[in-house]
């Protein structure tokens, strides 16, 4: 057998993988841009430029297309999450145990984190807007369809990986807690600012509710 018969498989495959990976791509960007609805077979084709004969023979159920798209939108998702929370955990690591017990040292990190969360929830607004669209479909979507409610607890689970490591600074007790609550009010704020009309949760209410909740988070006492 000739090397360019046995390397013809391969190629078609590797051809075969980029046209799924476009279909999903697209079906992605219909699904922010249009909603479950409009995501159709014949718009996900226009979209990617692609025959429609394409979509259906790679997703013959709309449906299997859709649940894939949720899926590659929470790996890209999970895989940006280090890099969104590198600059807060290095800022808590710079700190000891004894340090972290001061009052002083506490209500300082309580205003550098109110900052530097805020930087992240502006640049997930700012780069990853689809990805938070559609994220919020694969929520609202699991009450009608039982088998993405397995992949919502697992995306929900890596999102809450980093909270944790923040609160497990402070009350050890309330880890997994006070993790959900500060998560809770991180997506709630990146989904408010995704609204057309922004005026409904403006920065500085933003910014209160992150300092009272790392008061919670961080132990601090009303003074």
């Amino acid at each position: 057998m000739s090397a360019n018969s046995e390397q013809a498989p391969v190629k078609r495959r590797s051809k075969g993988e980029k046209t799924k990976k476009l279909i999903l791509a697209s079906a992605i960007d219909m699904l922010a841009k249009l909603g479950i609805k409009g995501t159709t077979h014949r718009a996900i084709a226009a979209h990617a430029n692609i025959q429609l004969s394409l979509t259906t023979y790679y997703f013959k159920d709309i449906q299997h297309l859709i649940q894939e798209a949720f899926e590659l939108n929470s790996q890209n998702a999970t895989a940006d999450i280090p890099q969104l929370w590198r600059p807060i955990l290095a800022l808590l690591a710079q700190h000891n145990k004894v340090e972290l017990r001061r009052v002083k040292v506490r209500l300082e990190l309580q205003q550098q984190l109110t900052n530097l969360l805020l930087e992240l929830i502006n640049l997930n607004i700012k780069n990853h807007r689809d990805q938070l669209i559609v994220e919020q479909q694969l929520l609202n979507e699991i009450q009608f369809s039982p088998a993405l409610r397995l992949l919502a607890e697992q995306h929900n689970a890596a999102q809450l990986k980093p909270c944790m490591q923040v609160c497990q600074y402070f009350n050890k007790d309330l880890v997994k807690v006070n993790a959900q609550i500060l998560l809770t009010l991180l997506k709630q704020a990146q989904y408010h600012q995704l609204l057309a009309n922004q005026s409904i949760l403006q920065l500085g209410d933003i910014r209160t509710l992150l300092q009272q909740t790392l008061a919670i988070v961080l132990a601090i006492k009303p003074q």
